[in-house]
């Protein structure tokens, strides 16, 4: 990533990107009224955060019930969720 002169801002390229895709960014971009970068930097912000599977999902999810971290069985948080719906 180089640095540019936009303060804490960098310029970040993405080799390899499938032309159908690119054609798919630029085509949704301009359905938004945004250049193709503010469009997926949007996206970027929107999903970097996000858990990447399930079962990090599950581990964020019981070490936010407990406060810390600890051992977790997606099975057993599941089956809390459940009773927790169950009861409404």
């Amino acid at each position: 990533m180089a640095r540019s002169l936009r303060g804490d801002k960098v310029d970040l390229q993405v080799r390899g990107v499938p032309s159908g895709l690119r054609r798919r960014l630029g085509e949704k971009a301009a359905r938004e009224g945004v250049s193709m970068s503010r469009f997926v930097i949007t996206l970027l912000e929107e999903n970097v955060d996000r858990p990447a599977t399930i079962d990090d999902w599950l581990g964020e999810l019981a070490a936010e019930r407990t406060g810390r971290a600890t051992r977790f069985s997606p099975s057993a948080t599941l089956r809390e969720l459940r009773d927790e719906l169950d009861r409404g």
